[in-house]
């Protein structure tokens, strides 16, 4: 027997099979969309230009749908040949030998496969260009968001789906090559074995979630969130995926313990159902609680920082004008000459431009990056391990109290500190050589303190600075990291108009193209910037909540699907050893009700877990109301519960008309 025959009954057994097959082929092809289009905005002009952090989270995020792409081909395939263990039986009392079976479920796959990834890759490339067409038309953002994608994302997804269906058919072949063809022939009759709970595997989930829901809660600043995301999702999807296949089967057995409920008529059947095949569920529903949470994140996240664009926009401006004024550490004098002076020019400038300032701040700071040491600042000045760096402003006490309104006063020896994550109350600090004793205060500093460990320190005099600065070019005389700067921001009164005229004006004389060692930066001129940066936030959110959901559709679809034929069999000789049709439905109905709340009330569970981590990579966006990512978060909740509900309503169907 040659090839072409092998193949051409491969695709005689898949078209005798479409039942089965038709609905596989649609998941495959779905969950290839859903990889493609994902690792496609890895590619995506707005996503690489806009922040290096979040293609970075799109990484983890393709990652993460690559790992739950294995599990869920996996999950689709034992559900078919579960279904086909007779019709594969029977070729071995045909006189088939278990290698010809190989090669027929070879060319099955290849077929399979073949199909499913060129048209899961088609769909993804018109899906995505609709898709970002309709959304951009809904959105109306000032800019719109072009699709991409590359070679690369395409190859990419062609060899994890082809190892993917590999490794379904070597699961197959191995389902066949040490079973009796007479068993096979006998396999879907037999049933499955009520599942034993593992003690192991549950006490593991626990310490799974709870690592990672440790990881969110400990998490100390922004920029460790990013590194620790995706470590934190990964045991959480372990977990997840442990807690129900063992957690559940707890739950249903002390069910079934408890004799006052688990003897009624509607209670026996559809305990009983849900505990012999809960292995299969638990798969199906862990899928779903993970998708569900990842819709929940991804929108609510989005919406709150679209929703708050203005307060991020003011977060990251504190003025409608902000200078920024870089200097020498050697030229301290004529660094307080330019520092005064400048401003006198600001204000002349404002002045002739009919423009009144209403508010006013300004400062001089001496930034260094290094650790912490007992009560000594070791500078790290060629900034070899950034990532265990934390960033020290020094400020002179009268900008200080110039810009806080207070009248402090220091005495040689003597400073002000604030330390952004730890209570830690020290009493002194030495740098540079200098030993301060310190007096902490409340954040009243400008900058980002809290996307990183920061340290502020406040000394008596601005020549405090200068003296720091040398101590520590004496012993890194290589270090490009030692620079006094000046910070200007100010506020005025007057015409919208005037006030874009003076911004460009200014933009023009000190922006980064002026050469003049400084930066300008204007609230009003970013404003228009700003809100499509975050409409297109928002836009990803939507884009990605969309795919999740579709995700979730496409499991509950064909979760919906094994369960009616697991259940068609059985309801029926229900029905012929006497029980009605009522009784059967009810006992069904409170099946469908369990399995559509706990993926829900699961997905909250972690969200609201994962509160802490998502609040500081919301601190990175400029996000610092958690009011409003509260309501988004709630909002999104009930929406997607809502939309799952519909979406349970309407597969519950398709199971309906396949038991009856």
């Amino acid at each position: 027997m040659n090839n072409r025959f092998f193949s051409s009954l491969a695709l005689r057994n898949i078209k005798s099979n479409k039942q089965l097959y038709i609905p596989y082929l649609l998941s495959s092809t779905i969950i290839i969309m859903m990889f493609y289009l994902m690792a496609s905005l890895l590619t995506n002009k707005f996503v690489q230009e806009r922040s290096s952090s979040l293609a970075t989270l799109f990484l983890y995020g393709t990652v993460v749908i690559g790992i739950f792409s294995v599990i869920f081909i996996l999950y689709t395939n034992s559900f078919l040949i579960k279904r086909r263990k007779k019709e594969i039986g029977l070729y071995g009392i045909l006189g088939l030998e278990k290698k010809h079976v190989a090669k027929i479920l070879f060319f099955e796959t290849v077929f399979t496969s073949l199909l499913s990834i060129a048209a899961g890759l088609l769909s993804g490339f018109i899906f995505g260009r609709l898709f970002f067409m309709l959304l951009n038309y809904l959105l109306r953002l000032p800019i719109d968001i072009t699709y991409s994608t590359s070679g690369v994302t395409m190859l990419a997804t062609i060899a994890l789906f082809s190892g993917i269906f590999g490794i379904m058919f070597l699961y197959n072949v191995s389902q066949f090559t040490f079973a009796n063809p007479i068993k096979l022939l006998k396999g879907k009759q037999e049933g499955e074995k009520e599942p034993k709970g593992s003690m192991i595997l549950f006490v593991l989930s626990l310490v799974f979630l709870g690592w990672g829901y440790s990881i969110s809660v400990t998490i100390p600043d922004p920029l460790a969130a990013i590194s620790n995301f995706f470590l934190a999702v990964l045991l959480v999807i372990v977990g997840t995926y442990l807690l129900f296949i063992s957690g559940s089967i707890f739950i249903l057995k002390a069910l079934k313990k408890n004799k006052r409920i688990y003897y009624q008529p509607g209670a026996f059947i559809s305990i009983s159902g849900m505990l012999y095949r809960m292995k299969q569920n638990a798969v199906g529903l862990a899928n779903i609680c993970i998708l569900a949470s990842m819709v929940i994140i991804a929108v609510s996240t989005t919406v709150t920082i679209f929703i708050g664009s203005e307060e991020t926009l003011e977060n990251r401006y504190p003025f409608e004008n902000n200078v920024t004024l870089f200097g020498e550490v050697e030229n301290l004098e004529k660094m307080n000459k330019r520092f005064f002076e400048f401003q006198d020019d600001l204000w002349k400038t404002v002045e002739a431009n009919g423009l009144e300032i209403t508010e006013n701040k300004s400062y001089r700071q001496l930034s260094l990056f290094g650790r912490l040491q007992e009560n000594e600042f070791v500078f790290d000045g060629n900034l070899a391990e950034p990532e265990k760096s934390i960033l020290l402003m020094v400020l002179p006490l009268e900008d200080f109290n110039e810009m806080t309104g207070k009248s402090i006063t220091l005495e040689d020896g003597e400073a002000l500190y604030y330390h952004s994550t730890t209570t830690d109350k020290k009493e002194s600090l030495t740098i540079g050589a200098e030993t301060y004793q310190l007096t902490q205060v409340e954040n009243e500093f400008d900058g980002n303190m809290e996307l990183t460990e920061s340290l502020a320190l406040v000394v008596p005099e601005v020549s405090h600075l200068l003296e720091i600065s040398k101590k520590l070019k004496e012993q890194f005389p290589e270090s490009n990291y030692l620079t006094i700067d000046a910070h200007i921001g100010w506020n005025t009164s007057g015409t919208e108009e005037k006030k874009e005229v003076l911004a460009k004006q200014l933009e023009n004389q000190y922006g980064w193209n002026a050469g003049e060692n400084s930066l300008y930066e204007s609230r009003l001129l970013q404003r228009e910037e700003w809100y499509s940066l975050n409409g297109g936030f928002l836009f990803l959110g939507v884009f990605l909540g969309l795919l999740f959901t579709m995700g979730t559709v496409l499991i509950t679809y064909f979760k919906q699907i094994s369960e009616g034929f697991d259940d068609r069999e059985k309801f029926q000789i229900m029905q012929k050893v006497g029980l009605d049709k009522e009784l059967i439905e009810e006992s069904t109905r409170a099946q469908i009700v369990w399995m559509f709340l706990l993926p829900i009330v699961i997905a909250t569970i972690h969200v609201s877990f994962a509160y802490p981590i998502v609040r500081k990579l919301l601190l990175i966006f400029g996000v610092t109301n958690e009011i409003t990512w509260l309501l988004s978060f709630i909002g999104v909740v009930f929406a997607f519960a809502a939309s799952y509900w519909i979406i349970y309503r309407l597969t519950s169907r398709v199971y309906y008309s396949i038991v009856k």
